[in-house]
């Protein structure tokens, strides 16, 4: 029973944070479905008869397939998707957080 330590009040939780950094978390998740764009457009590229891709070209604007312009296009739209959800979500939660906490 050496080194224990007993506490009268219970030490704050890591794992349940009470604020959530937005430029992180925007981030986080523009290199997030920039990274899943380009995995799935390599997919699309090695097996396209599995049909894979067509969500990414229906859901993004202006891509027409497999060519450097909508390569591009899709990363920047990605970035930019990705972002202003993670920084959204962010301040959500940290507004509600704030008032709710």
């Amino acid at each position: 029973m050496a080194n224990t330590v007993l506490h009268g009040q219970p030490a704050s939780s890591p794992a349940m944070p009470s604020h959530v950094s937005v430029p992180v978390l925007g981030a986080t998740l523009a290199v997030f479905a920039a990274i899943s764009f380009l995995l799935c457009m390599l997919l699309g590229f090695v097996a396209p008869d599995w049909g894979l891709h067509r969500p990414w070209l229906q859901f993004y604007l202006g891509l027409t397939g497999f060519d450097l312009r909508s390569l591009a296009l899709g990363l920047l739209q990605s970035v930019i998707f990705g972002g202003y959800a993670g920084a959204s979500i962010a301040a959500i939660f940290n507004f509600i957080s704030r008032r709710l906490g």
